[in-house]
């Protein structure tokens, strides 16, 4: 290769002297250009036989190494996505072996029960059952709704179906998050959800909203950042105090996610 290129810097030289000395001389060139192509002859023949065979060759070549590092580069992603769930609040908060997930499919209220739902790329075969909590880096994900071999779907906080008993505020007083806004209350933004204190307990905007848990750890394990007040609704003789709350997780960009598996770390 290194031989053709040399060649071809050698007859590029010698086609430019000849054009010059046409140029100075018109006619005396005639022999400097027959000898150029006489010369050139076997040189671009195989130029052009290295330009079919080795640029294919080189092209197979480099496209398997652009694969390779884009591979390379997701694998790094995953590690350092992995690390950094690692060290959240949301593990520390969850003394259970975690299953790493990615979200493969989404179905926003257009699964067959009408729920909006993600799909997993673990399942079955993976430890994963119905009814155990997903989390991601942030918080609270849902919980598992059905189980295949190797995957699983996921219904998400903030669908209709979802109620999550909760602790908030510094006393971590009671009661519950759930999509929706009930009629006497302000309508509710993109993602919000309500929640609603058990008996008269006070609700300030800040506080902090994480799961209370379930028997088991199912369908929720306690202790999991769920998210935090922004607003405190006005007191119109509901039963319950209730307030705006935002999740940590947004569900619309759901990745890298994680399964709480029932045995311990």
């Amino acid at each position: 290769m290194q031989r053709l290129t040399l060649v071809s810097v050698l007859l590029t030289g010698a086609t430019a002297a000849a054009l010059v000395v046409d140029l100075a001389r018109p006619g005396l060139a005639e022999p400097v250009r027959e000898v150029v192509a006489v010369a050139a002859a076997p040189a671009q023949r195989a130029l052009a036989g290295w330009d079919d065979g080795e640029l294919a060759r080189l092209s197979e070549e480099r496209n398997a190494l652009a694969a390779e590092v884009e591979r390379l580069e997701a694998r790094e992603r995953d590690v350092v996505e992995l690390e950094a769930l690692a060290r959240s609040s949301t593990v520390s908060a969850v003394d259970r072996q975690l299953l790493p997930a990615r979200v493969v499919a989404f179905a926003p209220g257009s699964s067959p029960v009408g729920s909006r739902t993600v799909t997993l790329d673990v399942g079955s075969e993976d430890g994963v059952a119905p009814d155990q909590t997903v989390v991601s880096v942030d918080g609270l994900v849902g919980r598992v709704l059905r189980v295949a071999p190797r995957s699983a779907d996921v219904l998400l906080l903030g669908d209709a179906q979802v109620v999550v008993g909760v602790r908030f505020g510094a006393e971590g007083a009671l009661g519950d998050v759930q999509a929706g806004t009930p009629p006497e209350l302000p309508r509710r933004g993109h993602g919000e959800l309500t929640l609603t204190a058990l008996g008269d307990s006070e609700i300030t905007v800040g506080d902090e909203v994480t799961t209370l848990g379930s028997p088991d750890d199912v369908p929720y394990a306690a202790g999991i950042p769920l998210g935090t007040v922004t607003a405190v609704d006005p007191d119109r003789g509901q039963l319950g105090r209730t307030a705006v709350v935002r999740p940590y997780v947004d569900t619309d960009t759901l990745d890298l996610v994680a399964v709480v598996l029932g045995e311990g770390r």
